[in-house]
């Protein structure tokens, strides 16, 4: 089962592998969550082996109140052979995850990108050290000895 999977809620589909023509169904689950506590799933997006957008569903208002309850969110036909992962976002997470609100429950998908370096800050601070003697020399001449 292709799926994301959180502290607090997974969203997942019903199988691994899809065949051309297939349904692939979407579900999301609360994983952990506080007595008196709700998760509000927000926002699903289906991603397909290639790893482009097949759907989204905005502005959803999916109420996650136990672990025992999968909630079917919608359906698509597969349009490739292959697995099919999905995201989503939700509010109202449990409170002992709130100091992890950020990474559990508000998780966004970005590709794994090589960061960008700031060469322009650090060939100017290369440059002012460099130009004001700013930085550290270290003498590496032998020690003389008197002989009497």
């Amino acid at each position: 089962m292709a799926d994301e999977t959180t502290e607090s809620f997974a969203v997942y589909t019903d199988k691994d592998e899809y065949l051309l023509g297939e349904v692939v169904r979407i579900y999301v689950k609360a994983n952990a969550i506080d007595p008196n506590q709700t998760i509000t799933v927000t926002d699903i997006i289906v991603y397909d082996p290639a790893n482009n957008t097949v759907a989204e569903w905005h502005n959803l208002t999916i109420v996650l109140t136990d672990t025992t309850t999968p909630v079917y969110v919608d359906s698509i036909t597969a349009e490739v052979e292959g697995t099919y992962t999905v995201y989503a976002e939700a509010t109202g997470c449990p409170w002992r995850l709130w100091f992890f609100w950020w990474f559990f429950c508000r998780r966004y998908w970005k590709p794994r990108v090589v960061p960008e370096v700031p060469l322009g800050t650090v060939i100017a601070l290369v440059t002012l050290f460099g130009a004001t003697g700013l930085y550290i020399h270290r003498n590496k001449r032998s020690k003389k000895t008197k002989i009497n």
